[in-house]
């Protein structure tokens, strides 16, 4: 694994549902078979790393336990870049999935925002052009 790499982690309750939703919103997997309970994705120069919420260890007891309880993500937004915004917001939506602010355009991009199935917010982002 690269040295220099950002990284951002997620714990979740289905690593499946989540890993497959990553997947279809253009993340790309990287096989690490010898670590069942985590899934390793990147998106551009940036690695997603989805991890069980309740199979994947804690480095502190106290940290894991209030992470279990919730809310998960609060305050913490992941914004990722898309070329179809629409398309990915109908992809939220036939998904079920929470939409806290529908496509708007506010000058620079197109945005909206978006809980996934853990409750993480995702600004999705398409620029002009």
């Amino acid at each position: 694994m690269p040295r220099k790499q950002l990284k951002v982690g997620l714990r979740v309750r289905d690593l499946d549902r989540s890993f497959d939703l990553y997947r279809r919103l253009g993340f790309r997997h990287l096989p690490q078979p010898e670590q069942a309970n985590l899934r390793y994705l990147t998106y551009g120069h940036t690695w997603l790393i989805l991890s069980d919420l309740h199979q994947h260890g804690y480095h502190h007891v106290e940290r894991g336990q209030q992470t279990r309880q919730g809310p998960a993500g609060l305050g913490f937004v992941l914004v990722v870049p898309t070329t179809d915004l629409d398309a990915t917001w109908r992809l939220w939506r036939e998904e079920g999935l929470t939409v806290t602010l529908d496509p708007e355009d506010v000058g620079w991009a197109r945005i909206f925002y978006g809980l996934d199935p853990d409750g993480y917010e995702l600004m999705f982002e398409q620029f002009p052009g």
